[in-house]
């Protein structure tokens, strides 16, 4: 039991190791794209892009890559570039509400239903 342990641990340590290299290498062929395209894009897309891409870049060198990838998909997007990351959408469900709990301050009166 112990050595299947040790080789499962092993697997998911491999995995985890190589997910954040291939993390660092999409991250940089990114930012270097959107640099590129950055010198050949409009005044007002060069101007918002330019300041995020600075911002993703010193905010990757100090380990934020969270908030690192956030501004260069803000960059790429006012480059006009397609955002190559996975935003995985969970839907998000408002819970429902009763009419009869809505307080109107008035006693005895009830939301009606249109």
């Amino acid at each position: 039991m112990t050595i299947r342990t040790t080789i499962a641990a092993a697997a998911l340590s491999t995995v985890a190791l190589l997910s954040g290299t291939a993390f660092a290498g999409d991250f940089n062929s990114d930012l270097t794209e959107a640099k590129i395209a950055s010198q050949v894009a409009g005044r007002d897309a060069r101007e918002a892009a330019i300041p995020a891409l600075n911002a993703a870049r010193s905010l990757n060198a100090w380990g934020y890559q969270d908030q690192a990838q956030d501004y260069l998909n803000y960059a790429r997007g006012k480059l006009g570039l397609t955002n190559t990351s996975v935003v995985v959408a969970t839907p998000v469900v408002a819970a429902p509400q009763l009419a009869s709990t809505i307080d109107t301050g008035i006693v005895g009166l009830q939301g009606e239903a249109h």
